[in-house]
């Protein structure tokens, strides 16, 4: 279990909070290296940082959090007047600007393209869809339909389903640019109704211009 809990799915949101803190259209980053350190559960949802508002958002998936500051990048589900997710474009993600006034403002373009955003595409049963970052493309999720106007964001480890709910990223700010050093990844485990922290050492996160 511990060596299959090194997962796409961490892999995914370390990558898609390095891509989007990208501070030139031509920054890169050297590809981190990711260590699992230990995974835990309890009855209640951890909070990682306790001044930071979580976002309690209409049709909420997931969201991720940071260690520079309380600005939050919030995914939700879209649907249609029947309540069915959205064919053309199922998830929409922004940033809610907490450390402000707490206004949404959507994602600069390369946000949007190098991190933040998604792709998407749907699956045979019409109910639900694959779901990409533009960060790491080849690593995918699921958004299923769980009624009308309710979706949540899935990830598959060691063989089980565990519901997404967000992610917190211990970033070093002391050099040039900003290297995540570690995830935190806080999922719904359905089987046990208990609440999974999978957390995860991060080397190499590094921006290189």
């Amino acid at each position: 279990m511990v060596a299959q809990l090194i997962p796409m799915m961490l892999r995914i949101c370390l990558l898609v909070a390095i891509g989007a803190a990208v501070l030139t259209p031509d920054a890169g980053y050297a590809r981190p290296k990711i260590h699992y350190l230990s995974s835990s559960s309890s009855t209640q949802l951890p909070t990682a940082r306790p001044e930071f508002r979580h976002p309690a958002e209409r049709h909420q998936v997931f969201f991720v959090q940071r260690t520079s500051n309380a600005n939050t990048i919030v995914y939700v589900a879209r649907f249609d007047d029947d309540g069915q997710l959205n064919k053309h474009r199922p998830v929409d993600v922004y940033w809610r600007r907490f450390e402000e006034q707490g206004q949404i403002m959507p994602l600069r373009w390369y946000e949007r393209v190098f991190g933040f955003g998604v792709r998407t595409r749907a699956m045979p049963d019409g109910k639900s869809y694959q779901v990409s970052f533009n960060a790491m493309r080849s690593e995918t999720l699921m958004l299923r339909q769980t009624g009308p106007f309710e979706a949540a964001l899935w990830t598959r480890l060691g063989n089980r389903d565990f519901e997404l709910i967000y992610g917190y990223l211990d970033l070093d700010e002391s050099g040039m640019l900003p290297k995540v050093e570690r995830l935190r990844l806080y999922t719904a485990d359905p089987k046990t109704g208990r609440f999974v922290t999978h957390l995860i050492a991060v080397s190499g996160g590094e921006y290189q211009e």
